[in-house]
């Protein structure tokens, strides 16, 4: 039997909805403790300056008139634009947890991006297989996986660090990431080799428990100490652990796949990679019309 609804009182009852009084700090701070990304650290400037008005009412005015503060005192546009896009998702995730206000639109998106010197990363075979050695030569060698799971993934820090035993499958060797950045939700794939050292790692896997678990339980740990210390061994001291993330959708253009596939692996956004690596796509399409032109000489 279908089930009725009082569609007025549905909509009444939305009507209703208040929203959370919060000031920006607050908002900063609530969404760091879930992004897990370093957002604290990135907006804490922003907090200072804007921390105790309340997040509803900042306006885009007054991020663009910092924004072009920060370009002033030398900071990179790259920085500027980072910034403001961790703010964004700040906001974004408030809205979608139905904190702000009916009908509310981000202050962001009244800002415009700042042009940036486009940050594209090579890493060789013989660099990941460095990154690799030393990333398992740690006493907790929960780091070990943690590197390997980013090679093979591309995925995000924060997608790594809040995943559950409940979301991994050993087997099929996969992990699902039910909501992503983007807010689609994918699975992350990792590779045969990837799924016997977590086995070997981990003598226990509760379904409910984090893989990752720092010394404060139910929270992950960051793992900023170690990868310093590797990339510092390996002579890599300028790669960062997103690098790795761009070089995996490097490696995917490279191997022939589209922007809208490599998109859809990474939970990334497809324009985002056309603009960083649409050149690699293009090389790909052109090799591929050469092999056509050859089967049609």
């Amino acid at each position: 039997m279908r089930k009725t609804i009082d569609l007025a009182a549905a909509v009444a009852a939305a009507e209703q909805h208040q929203a959370q009084p919060m000031t920006l700090g607050e908002l900063v701070r609530a969404w760091s403790t879930v992004a897990l990304d370093g957002s604290d650290t990135r907006l804490r400037k922003w907090v200072v300056a804007f921390g105790s008005q309340s997040a509803w009412d900042v306006t885009g005015e007054q991020l663009d008139t910092a924004a072009q503060a920060m370009l002033t005192h030398g900071y990179k546009p790259s920085a500027v634009n980072r910034d403001l896009s961790a703010l964004g998702s700040a906001y974004r995730w408030a809205k979608g947890r139905r904190l702000a206000p009916r009908g509310f639109r981000s202050p962001t998106l009244d800002v415009r991006r700042r042009e940036e010197d486009i940050r594209r990363v090579e890493v060789s075979r013989e660099q990941f297989d460095a990154l690799r050695a030393r990333a398992r030569a740690f006493q907790d060698r929960r780091f070990g996986v943690f590197v390997e799971l980013l090679i093979d993934t591309g995925a995000r820090k924060s997608e790594l660090l809040l995943r559950r035993w409940s979301d991994v499958d050993l087997e099929r060797r996969q992990i699902t990431c039910e909501l992503t950045k983007t807010g689609v939700p994918r699975v992350l794939h990792f590779r045969e080799q990837t799924a016997a050292l977590i086995k070997r790692v981990y003598t226990t896997r509760e379904g409910g428990a984090l893989l990752f678990e720092g010394r404060v339980p139910g929270q992950p740990i960051s793992f900023k100490r170690a990868w310093s210390t590797t990339v510092d061994d390996i002579g890599m001291p300028q790669l960062h652990m997103h690098d790795i993330r761009h070089a995996a959708a490097a490696r995917l253009l490279k191997s022939g796949v589209t922007l809208a596939v490599a998109a859809q692996v990474l939970g990334h956004s497809s324009q985002v990679l056309a603009r960083r690596y649409g050149h690699l796509e293009n090389a790909t399409l052109r090799q591929a019309q050469e092999r056509a032109w050859e089967d049609a000489a």
